[in-house]
């Protein structure tokens, strides 16, 4: 998963070896991997977290490589990782976006999620983060 995140990213915004490995063994995470061949191709991990009598779903990272990218699987990805958010609880899916990454902005609107405001040096010296949130429907629906 390291390997595609350093393909994935420039340097700020790509994470350690030891990061990447925290965020995808906590306790909390929940990883879902595309793979072909054997080979790992995309991936989301996506961590269930609980606050104030609620649970909703923070996307940690979405890697799809370049190669796979634009064929649907960021979407398959994202739609299996509400699937698994909602089975655990949650109200929404939360995520943060680089205020630079137009082609992230475009498919995170396209897919039902809502700006909902600017987290400024979100990424330190490489810039601010939009936060994006999507509801997810009520499982007493």
């Amino acid at each position: 998963m390291h390997a595609l995140d350093v393909k994935c990213f420039e340097p700020p915004f790509r994470f350690s070896r030891s990061a990447m490995r925290r965020f995808a063994e906590a306790r909390n995470a929940r990883v879902l991997i595309a793979d072909e061949g054997g080979a790992v191709v995309g991936f989301v991990i996506l961590h269930v977290e609980h606050a104030e009598g609620s649970s909703y779903a923070y996307i940690v990272t979405l890697d799809v490589s370049p190669a796979h990218r634009r064929l649907g699987l960021a979407g398959k990805l994202m739609r299996e990782a509400e699937r698994q958010a909602l089975a655990e609880g949650c109200t929404a899916v939360v995520l943060h976006v680089f205020t630079g990454n137009e082609a992230a902005i475009c498919f995170y609107e396209e897919n039902d999620f809502v700006r909902s405001y600017r987290e400024p040096d979100f990424y330190g010296h490489a810039g601010d983060a939009w936060v994006f949130h999507k509801p997810l429907p009520s499982t007493n629906e």
